[in-house]
């Protein structure tokens, strides 16, 4: 059985409001720069770069909602959109419980042997893993690539913590059981 755990439903207001304040502001430059009268060439350059960023905060909303976290007999995959993907193996997985923190710096958060992936600066799930567990470090564009990092713990958030637990401890359960017989 596969349950899907969305983490979108957090962050859609706030993203909303700025796709909003991006296509304001497309319309908005496009009447300034006639009025002033730009050429054409150069306020048609910038209007593609003013809806390129509008676009580029669409395309993260509808790819946050269409690619949830998922359990499956086959483990635990963690997504955030199209930027980020991670498969955590059924068998290394120990136990999960509810831990809420709303301290996140970061979209990715790799250190002292945890991984967190947070929305709105937030998570509210954990799961520790019975081994560690090799996580590629996610590249910039303008960084080299760096090695992976070992972690024995992930955090991450659902928008419906409880039930996205309950499939992660049904998952343990299962596997543990199949190891026992």
């Amino acid at each position: 059985m596969r349950h899907a755990a969305g983490y979108s439903r957090e962050q859609t207001p706030t993203m909303a409001a700025m796709l909003f304040v991006l296509v304001l502001e497309t319309v908005a430059m496009d009447l300034l720069l006639r009025r002033f009268g730009l050429p054409d060439p150069p306020r048609l350059v910038i209007l593609a770069l003013d809806a390129s960023s509008a676009l580029g905060v669409l395309g993260v909303m509808v790819s946050c909602a269409r690619r949830p976290h998922t359990v499956s007999p086959d483990g635990l995959r963690l997504r955030y959109g199209r930027l980020f993907s991670l498969d955590v193996p059924a068998e290394i997985i120990a136990s999960a419980r509810i831990d809420r923190r709303y301290d996140e710096k970061r979209l990715v958060r790799l250190s002292d042997g945890e991984l967190a992936l947070a929305v709105s600066s937030q998570t509210n799930i954990v799961v520790d893993l019975r081994e560690p567990m090799k996580v590629p470090r996610p590249r910039r564009p303008w960084t080299a690539v760096r090695p992976a990092e070992t972690v024995r713990r992930v955090r991450f958030f659902a928008d419906d913590p409880a039930a996205a637990l309950r499939a992660v401890v049904a998952l343990t359960t299962t596997t543990a059981g199949e190891r026992a017989a």
